[in-house]
């Protein structure tokens, strides 16, 4: 990793695991992962809509039953693949829907193409390190187009995320 930017105030033990972190999903998003059961590694969120439009007290867990923040969920489903599964009230499976990419390949590669790298300010990691994030939520009605989308490294899409959590507003981007 290269030396932090001014205002990272990670420890450098932080900073080492963010690296493996990306390395992981590097190797994960090159498609070239074995597969299981048909499938390439992968998690499963369990959650409601409450709590993808921000609110605490919705439903916001691993299937292992792990709660996870409202922050970390958004952040997941900012840019990755998201199915539906329809529970009935005895939590009997009604529906299950096709697993669709919440940013299309065809247009990730576009706004690599616009934006190259990271566009926090002062940031200059690669798009092979990036996400695609949301300007606005897309569970917020924020459209998935080019206009409301913008590439983040993974550090700055966490921290854009932590900050929306606390209302301290949008990233500072060049």
């Amino acid at each position: 990793m290269p030396p932090p930017l001014p205002g990272d105030s990670r420890t450098a033990r932080q900073r080492n695991h963010d690296a493996l972190e990306d390395l992981a999903r590097d190797y994960l998003d090159r498609g070239d992962a074995p597969q299981v059961g048909g499938d390439r590694p992968h998690i499963n969120v369990i959650t409601d809509l409450p709590a993808l439009h921000g609110i605490a007290g919705g439903r916001h867990e691993f299937e292992s039953g792990e709660v996870i923040t409202v922050q970390v969920l958004r952040t997941l489903a900012c840019d990755s693949s998201v199915s539906r599964i329809v529970l009935g009230p005895k939590s009997e499976i009604i529906d299950v829907g096709r697993r669709t990419r919440v940013i299309p390949a065809s247009l990730r590669r576009a706004i690599i193409a616009r934006d190259r790298h990271c566009t926090w300010k002062g940031c200059d990691r690669g798009p092979r390190w990036c996400d695609v994030h949301h300007l606005t939520h897309w569970a917020d009605g924020g459209g998935t187009e080019p206009d409301n989308l913008t590439l983040l490294c993974r550090y700055h899409h966490t921290r854009t995320h932590r900050a929306q959590g606390s209302n301290r507003g949008p990233p500072n981007r060049s």
